[in-house]
């Protein structure tokens, strides 16, 4: 159940896994419709509160009652639940669920194509509010290393039917 709320929270928030494997239950704000991405479980050290859409909010709550949470780490260490759980848990349980669901390994890393996914399918939104919402500080390295192009839309830039029709433009 917590290895389906990890790729769930990968899914719908683009984060960095050292970032969803450090939330704590009360970083969910469900009447705010809020998380709150700690500083010190972000990688460039910025705080972020980001809004949730109602679809993420409903899994929010359907994964605490399935997990019986009350509080304190949403993915606690195996042996010790006073800490998170280790990055290395989370690529043991993605590598198995990955074989007994019999799908091949995603290129480019074990969690960050679920980022670069993410990424990918906002390239249609203003940068700026991409980058916020996923946790870059800088869009560059939003732009030029998780933001891939698409056949739909290098088709979409081809099939563009407006013209330009200032001859200044064209020199």
């Amino acid at each position: 159940v917590r290895m389906e709320f990890a790729l769930v929270l990968a899914e719908a928030t683009g984060r960095r896994l050292g970032s969803i494997r450090q939330l704590r239950w009360e970083d969910f704000d469900l009447e705010r419709k809020t998380i709150h991405w700690r500083a010190d479980a972000d990688k460039k050290g910025k705080d972020w509160v980001i809004p949730m859409p109602d679809s993420l909010v409903e899994e929010v709550r359907k994964f605490r009652r399935a997990l019986a949470a009350v509080g304190g780490w949403v993915f606690p260490a195996v042996k010790n639940s006073d800490h998170p759980a280790d990055r290395y848990y989370f690529q043991k349980w993605l590598l198995r669920a990955e074989k007994k669901a019999k799908l091949p390994p995603l290129e480019g890393g074990l969690w960050h194509p679920y980022r670069r996914k993410w990424a990918t399918e906002r390239k249609h939104l203003p940068t700026v509010d991409v980058a916020a919402a996923g946790g870059w500080k800088d869009t560059s390295t939003l732009m030029t290393c998780y933001q891939a192009a698409t056949n739909e839309a290098m088709l979409s830039v081809m099939s563009e039917p407006r013209k330009v029709r200032d001859v200044a433009v064209a020199r």
